[in-house]
């Protein structure tokens, strides 16, 4: 089976991880504040999310999302995020090859999307680190897109 995935912005990256085969679990020492999910997540800890019950996992999790899926994925990467508490996500990420999925990504600019217009004096309605992928955080990456225009202008 082949895929295509329509965009590379933000979304468009996380659907290419997600399908490159990086599977998220809930981490040995993983913590997350809401008793219920937490309690939850440790029934199977040897499973990966994606081989769990996601409707049983969704359950009496709230956001800002009508997908109930959506928004257990926003309490998992960003607990309570939503109150602007900075708390650690619980899961970790293996790289599993045999769950990969050969895809192409297609979109019209650089990878990356909106992220490009990101300036480092841009204010955002999200904070930033809601803007961020797995295993990627925004201000790397903008420290990175620095380090990159240096060096083109160096040369």
């Amino acid at each position: 089976m082949h895929g295509c995935v329509s965009g590379n912005g933000p979304s468009g990256i996380c659907l290419s991880y997600l399908l490159s085969g990086y599977t998220p679990y809930f981490s040995p020492d993983g913590f997350h504040p809401n008793p219920i999910l937490h309690n939850k997540l440790t029934e199977n800890p040897l499973l990966s999310l994606f081989d769990q019950d996601l409707e049983y996992l969704c359950e009496g999790v709230e956001g800002r999302s009508s997908n109930p899926v959506a928004v257990l994925f926003d309490a998992l990467l960003l607990p309570d995020g939503d109150f602007g508490v900075d708390c650690a996500s619980p899961l970790i990420w293996r790289h599993e090859p045999e769950r990969a999925t050969p895809h192409l990504v297609l979109g019209k600019g650089p990878p990356g999307g909106a992220w490009h217009a990101m300036e480092g004096s841009m204010l955002t309605l999200s904070l930033a680190n809601w803007m961020e992928l797995p295993g990627l955080k925004l201000k790397d990456w903008m420290r990175d897109k620095r380090r990159y225009k240096e060096m083109k202008l160096k040369h």
